[in-house]
């Protein structure tokens, strides 16, 4: 069984590619991505590399998707290859890549799948940054609560990739669902140059191990935070599913965890963990209490649960994340 992906030198896409040839021998992946990888994810494939083949290579160039890529007879496809600026940093110096990327990127993916005959299933990877900040009392469902008027590249161009993607479907009849990730934290989080920002697990789990205190404004700010594993096991029985309905899915916790409750759940794991609430500009973290519903709040994750899958309870999740960062000390450090 044969699945190209893109971005698959990234964060999440390679925990994809790890949990599709973990399935076994006859699995095998062709992931294409502008940046060629790195010591930390060679070393984390290092044990399938004879069934994983990394192409190098921007998608958005039309002579890729035609030449090399048009020679392909995947049998799945996911599209994760993104730009994720840093609002206050990246967004600004690599506005026209972040949309180049973002849109035209997916334009080629549509256009290179639309044809690909062996093509049993595609999901196009979206993001929850396309809903606003205000949504249902409960769980936030993927119908609905959209973004109007996003005011960043990032959830523009997003939000535009999933337009086209869904309207491929509709045109051409292509076998796609679209994914919306929570807020992801895990393994393989470091930077790159598509990923420039530090989540908040990441650093409070840094700040912990290496003995620093951690400064926080709006500890009782939320995200729903899910680990990346669980993100993969998501985006993989989305492509095992027949089900041409629904098209979209949150791939997500499910409950809405605060700074100051990932910091307890840390200390509880990191002796001597150490915080303090501050404020701007001297903070490490800051959190957002006002802003509960919508993209920060829980997300419904009822419809991939359908599917018979569950995230991992998030106290043993956070545990082994813990754990592989020990293990990995200072082979991959945000700082």
């Amino acid at each position: 069984m044969h699945l190209l992906v893109t971005g698959g030198c990234g964060f999440v896409m390679s925990h994809v590619m790890r949990q599709w040839v973990e399935r076994g021998a006859d699995y095998r992946v062709t992931s294409v991505d502008v940046f060629a990888a790195d010591c930390a994810l060679r070393a984390f494939l290092e044990p399938y590399a004879g069934q994983i083949h990394l192409l190098e290579g921007s998608v958005t160039e039309r002579s890729l998707w035609e030449g090399e890529l048009g020679h392909l007879e995947p049998d799945y496809f996911i599209h994760g290859a993104a730009m994720t600026p840093n609002r206050n940093g990246s967004e600004k110096s690599q506005a026209r890549t972040v949309v180049e990327v973002n849109i035209q990127g997916v334009l080629n993916a549509l256009e290179w799948a639309r044809n690909c005959k062996s093509l049993k299933r595609m999901l196009h990877v979206s993001t929850g940054s396309i809903y606003g900040d205000d949504g249902p009392d409960g769980a936030l469902p993927e119908d609905g609560f959209e973004m109007r008027s996003p005011d960043s590249l990032y959830p523009i161009t997003k939000r535009a990739g999933e337009l086209l993607a869904l309207r491929y479907r509709e045109l051409f009849e292509l076998p796609l669902a679209v994914c919306r990730l929570s807020s992801i934290y895990g393994p393989m989080d470091r930077w790159t140059p598509g990923r420039d920002f530090q989540c908040a697990p990441n650093l409070i789990v840094q700040h912990a191990l290496q003995g620093k205190a951690i400064r926080v404004c709006g500890a009782q700010g939320v995200e729903d935070w899910l680990h990346v594993a669980d993100a993969a096991r998501g985006m993989l029985a989305l492509i095992d599913s027949k089900n041409a309905e629904p098209a979209v899915f949150n791939i997500a916790y499910g409950e809405a965890v605060s700074i100051r409750e990932l910091i307890e759940l840390v200390a509880s794991r990191v002796a001597g963990t150490r915080w303090q609430e501050t404020s701007a500009p001297l903070v490490d973290l800051i959190g957002h209490p006002d802003k509960r519903r919508g993209a920060w709040g829980a997300y419904d994750n009822s419809r991939l649960r359908a599917l018979g899958w569950s995230p991992t309870p998030l106290p043993e999740a956070l545990a082994s994340y813990i754990d592989w960062l020990r293990e990995a000390a200072g082979d991959i450090d945000r700082d």
